[in-house]
């Protein structure tokens, strides 16, 4: 057993709705040496610890009352960033049936217990995480900065020990060869393990990684041929189902999509796709009932975000259903006080009163929308959701202009260059003319950083950096806009000397990097001309 002295630092969080299973807990805790312990009942003053506190193990029950289930709670926090990857999760449960949960799980706990348990199972339990929590040190606290050219330095360095973890610190370094672009040495890494033992999570990885590298067509047999062999295999239906909609292949990808919720519900992210694509596909019927079912179950839970109430609406919408269709909306802005919930929402509110032929409650919605807060902070989705409003109340530049702003702020992201061509074909738009204002926007965002480089080689400075930052103030999402503005400041610096309004600029520009891609190239240029500045 584990000395007191081995748990007495460790901070702990114990989430049950029963009051006598946290008084349990709290004994059988203290009993074994942990002295900072905080317990709540429910998913709400959970949140509020975690923003509050890091913790070092959580003891979630997984049937946590009308809220939401432990394991919909483990990916919020997951997905969310809310809590380090080093922190350890435990799910405790009295359901027999929860291995087949887990197994199918892409989100899992570090371990789960089954209801009932002795003190001395749970210290075991509990020993060897604390035990994999150190080993993993190193690698968690790369993987939260998200610096994933440190994650592979630090596995290059403890792979070769050869140790009981070793396959897993190939998973690890796979995954973040894949984080920093470079899919054909996890290729290699996928590969060499492969080559010693056919696991599934190393095919899936190879599939991946070849995707990556634009081998779709391999990367899709190989996805087929993990379901045939292991067809509880959540993750390759998702990854699939991407593969498929990334071919324009809908249908098939919602039928994946379906597969895999007869296995599971799977997460939120897996009910929200679905959901998308049935109302894509023209079966807004299954939308609504994946949707309303999901919604219902969490009610009162934070793994709820108002798109999921704008995709309902959208369903209800295209059956007909249009006082549903408010009613939905109108229900989730009660929820949602957020200003970028509350612009989704708006564009929501503005369809659902044009199709109800309500123009002039429409047009305001659509201004609580347009007026809501800046474009370049908005989720892509949000934005496209306003670009609908605007087309349903003919504003046709105002949508165009939306959707330029989209594809340019994700320039990269071919899934949301989709998204962007559905909603203009949806509009009305010829395909061949909505792929033509997807290439417009994309060159015109290319032209105009070459036009920036080309100024600041020529050494005009000061008109590179209007040009630049002008749009990476717009854009914040592309990083290359982003990291020459930055780069072209860091540059004027050195040749004219350091100002404090240029200095922060830069380094606001150089933060937004870090924060999106922590390896981003550029970003070692930048700093490599902001040391040549004088103090």
């Amino acid at each position: 057993m584990a000395t007191i002295s081995t748990f007495s630092d460790k901070w702990v969080l114990v989430i049950d709705d029963m009051e006598g299973m946290r008084s349990q807990l709290r004994m059988s805790l203290s009993s074994s040496g942990f002295a900072k312990l905080h317990l709540v009942s429910n998913i709400k003053e959970a949140i509020e610890r975690i923003a509050a506190n890091k913790y070092d193990v959580i003891l979630c029950d997984y049937s946590l009352g009308d809220s939401t289930d432990g394991q919909q709670f483990l990916e919020y926090l997951r997905t969310n960033d809310l809590i380090t990857r080093n922190t350890i999760f435990v799910m405790i449960t009295a359901e027999q049936a929860y291995e087949k949960v887990v197994v199918a799980s892409e989100c899992a706990p570090d371990d789960y217990l089954l209801k009932p348990f002795t003190a001395a199972q749970f210290n075991a339990r509990l020993e060897k995480l604390l035990e994999k929590q150190a080993y993993f040190a190193p690698l968690d606290r790369a993987t939260d900065k998200k610096n994933w050219a440190r994650v592979v330095a630090e596995c290059d360095l403890m792979i070769p020990s050869k140790d009981k973890y070793f396959f897993e610190l190939h998973k690890i370094k796979g995954s973040a060869l894949l984080r920093n672009n470079q899919p054909q040495q996890a290729v290699e890494c996928y590969r060499a393990i492969l080559a010693l033992r056919p696991i599934g999570w190393a095919k899936l990885g190879l599939a991946r990684s070849l995707a990556a590298t634009g081998e779709h067509s391999e990367s899709e047999k190989i996805t087929r041929e993990i379901l045939a062999e292991s067809p509880q295999f959540l993750a390759a239906y998702d990854f699939l189902a991407k593969q498929l909609e990334r071919n324009g292949e809908k249908n098939a990808a919602l039928d994946v999509l379906q597969k895999a919720r007869q296995i599971s519900p799977g997460t939120m992210s897996r009910i929200r796709e679905t959901s998308a694509l049935a109302v894509d596909s023209g079966q807004p019927e299954l939308a609504e009932s994946i949707m309303r079912q999901a919604l219902q179950k969490h009610k009162h839970s934070p793994v709820r975000q108002a798109n999921d109430y704008a995709v309902l609406s959208k369903a209800l919408l295209n059956q007909g259903k249009t006082s549903e269709a408010l009613s939905t909306v109108q229900e989730a802005q009660k929820s949602f006080q957020d200003a970028k919930s509350l612009v989704m929402l708006a564009a929501s509110e503005s369809v659902v009163h044009r199709a109800a032929g309500n123009s002039a409650q429409a047009e305001i919605a659509l201004s609580k929308a347009m007026s809501g807060t800046d474009l370049g902070s908005l989720p892509a989705a949000t934005v496209l959701a306003v670009a609908e409003a605007c087309f349903a109340l003919g504003k046709d530049a105002e949508a165009t202009k939306l959707l330029q702003h989209a594809v340019q702020n994700h320039e990269d992201d071919h899934q949301i260059s989709q998204r962007v061509h559905a909603v203009l074909v949806a509009s009305g738009k010829d395909a061949n003319e909505a792929s033509a204002i997807i290439s417009a926007s994309q060159q015109e965002i290319i032209l105009l950083n070459n036009n920036g480089v080309r100024k600041a080689q020529a050494g005009e400075l000061a008109e590179a950096i209007d040009m630049l930052s002008t749009a990476a103030d717009r854009l914040p999402n592309n990083l290359q806009i982003t990291g020459n503005a930055a780069l072209v400041l860091a540059l004027d610096m050195v040749k004219n000397g350091k100002t404090a309004d240029k200095l922060a600029r830069c380094m606001n520009y150089r933060e937004t990097l870090i924060k999106k891609s922590p390896n981003y190239p550029k970003i070692e240029q930048i700093d490599n001309l902001l040391k040549q500045l004088k103090s």
